[in-house]
């Protein structure tokens, strides 16, 4: 009776020890990627609320029949933090357009994709006449907008 109690007792201890083995780093691993991503979120909240975005300036070109021709938007960066060009979006009457139909310039700048604080970003697009547009959203990577209509 004495050996097969100590065996059995061996072997549950060995299967506890075995089992945490397993569970401790998946566990570690989960709790290590929850607070990255935590930290992620805080770090993009921070900023978006830094981020603030201002239409300064909007010319509109029509064509005989009333249709937009061209439009020019001047967007200034009145927020602390510095944006990327690329990763603004601009919507027309709620389609999205893609970036390589406009052209962009960052303090007469076209070469660049920095949108630093204090600059301001022109949009230069020529839509198509047949479709109609009342009004256009400029969107940061930070989903901080700005809408205007025309």
């Amino acid at each position: 009776m004495g050996f097969s109690v100590s065996a059995a007792t061996a072997l549950i201890f060995a299967g506890v020890f075995l089992a945490f083995g397993i569970f401790y780093p998946a566990m570690a691993n989960g709790v290590e990627r929850v607070s990255e991503a935590d930290a992620a979120k805080a770090d993009q909240n921070l900023e978006q609320a830094q981020t603030d975005i201002n239409i300064s300036d909007v010319a509109v070109s029509r064509d005989g029949s009333d249709n937009v021709d061209t439009i020019t938007v001047n967007i200034n960066n009145t927020g602390t933090t510095a944006l990327s060009v690329t990763e603004t979006n601009f919507i027309l009457g709620g389609d999205y357009i893609q970036p390589s139909l406009y052209a962009t310039e960052v303090d007469m700048q076209p070469d660049t994709n920095l949108w630093l604080p204090g600059e301001t970003l022109e949009i230069d697009y020529d839509p198509d006449p047949n479709v109609p547009a009342s009004s256009f959203k400029i969107v940061t990577e930070y989903s901080v907008n700005d809408r205007r209509d025309i």
